[in-house]
């Protein structure tokens, strides 16, 4: 897989050096790719024991990342439709479409990094909280 990654990458430097194309969003995407793909290792890797404890501490990490996923992205989406950001005296002038742009870009770009980040975290809470109580 980081083979064929390296080889698309080459790819992409060759034709843009031929072409004269945008190599900048290429390689910003092959980065995301590469840290969404590191994330999900490292958040759904296993642990030294794994037994129905731990998988039932995972299916509540997941439960409650859900939850709070739905909540951010309602509230973001709802700041985007109806335009709230522009209560805001800061943003309320002309040619801030930009914060639009970059609101979109941040759904596209930064909510599955966040939601991998999310579970990881919150299953450390709840693996911290279950050793300390002794139940592992």
């Amino acid at each position: 897989l980081l083979f064929a990654m390296l080889t698309w990458v080459a790819k992409v430097i060759v034709t843009y050096l031929a072409f004269d194309i945008d190599v900048t969003w290429y390689m910003t995407k092959t980065i995301h790719f590469l840290l969404l793909l590191s994330l999900f290792f490292i958040a759904f890797s296993k642990e030294k024991v794994e037994d129905e404890m731990i998988s039932s501490l995972r299916l509540k990490a997941v439960g409650i990342t859900g939850y709070v996923f739905f909540i951010v992205f309602i509230l973001l989406s709802m700041i985007l439709e109806l335009r709230l950001y522009t209560l805001v005296p800061m943003f309320n002038r002309d040619g801030f479409d930009m914060l639009e742009l970059f609101m979109s870009e941040f759904f596209l770009i930064m909510l599955p990094v966040l939601i991998v980040t999310l579970y990881y975290t919150i299953f450390r809470v709840i693996l911290g909280r279950s050793r300390k109580e002794g139940n592992i």
